[in-house]
């Protein structure tokens, strides 16, 4: 994103986040405590500044799907429920708390029959129920067995693999910064180029984005897996935060 650059005599800023105004004054009273107008108008240049701190994961969601079938809905749904409770038992056996494990799907669905040679319906009937947990795992080191222990459980399907950082304060601290002095270095060089002298800044605003603050870091898809052994093989990466700041510096002759 290229810098831009106001020359003005006003104070008007449209930032993405809520403005911060860090000087700049319309009042002031004198001796006898009366308000007397001040000028605060000033010259100035707008830039934004870009910064990116980068961490390792330290928790990871996951999503254990059932699929069961059956020729009468009851039994369909019945078979469904007591795999789903095998596979959330099996987890919490293994350490993984109540409270991180959610229901996220529940859908039964109806499947007519048809003859593979005429093509045509016949009076079988096929209930088909899908039932979907999410897991989070605050262990990054136990995500790959806590998926096999699902599967050896009866789960049927794994989706919706994501990394992410649980706390990512400090991450953002440092982007932030970063963007603080990439936002600063930039003015200095539109005032040099300008023949201004670079002020103290007037405005800031902040947008933070990064993949660390829940956002999709990695997703994988297994289906059908099971049979004991040490779990898939998994890479966590590295996740990132980024911060721009949009600072408004004032500028002298």
């Amino acid at each position: 994103m290229k810098s831009h650059i106001k020359l003005n005599k006003t104070l008007a800023f449209a930032g993405l986040a809520a403005a911060l105004v860090l000087s700049g004054c319309n009042a002031q009273s004198d001796d006898t405590g009366a308000s007397t107008e001040q000028d605060s108008t000033r010259e100035s240049i707008s830039v934004s500044g870009f910064g990116e701190a980068v961490g390792k994961p330290d928790m990871a969601t996951v999503e254990l799907g059932v699929e069961t079938e059956a020729d009468n809905v009851a039994t369909a749904i019945d078979q469904s429920n007591q795999t789903v409770e095998r596979v959330t038992q099996a987890l919490i056996d293994a350490g993984i708390p109540d409270s991180d494990i959610q229901s996220t799907h529940f859908n039964v669905w109806r499947e007519e029959g048809f003859d593979r040679l005429t093509g045509q319906p016949t009076d079988e009937v096929t209930f088909h129920v899908d039932s979907t947990v999410r897991v989070k795992v605050r262990d990054i080191d136990q995500i790959s067995s806590m998926i096999q222990t699902g599967l050896d459980a009866g789960a049927t399907n794994v989706f919706g693999l994501t990394f992410g950082i649980d706390d990512s304060a400090d991450l953002e601290a440092e982007a932030r910064l970063l963007a603080l002095d990439d936002a600063k270095d930039r003015a200095q060089q539109l005032a040099n180029a300008l023949g201004k002298t670079l002020g103290e800044p007037i405005i800031v605003s902040e947008l933070v984005a990064g993949s660390a603050l829940g956002g999709l870091a990695e997703a994988a898809l297994f289906g059908g897996m099971g049979g004991g052994g040490g779990g898939p093989p998994l890479s966590s990466g590295e996740l990132s935060v980024g911060v721009q700041v949009d600072v408004m510096y004032a500028v002298e002759q």
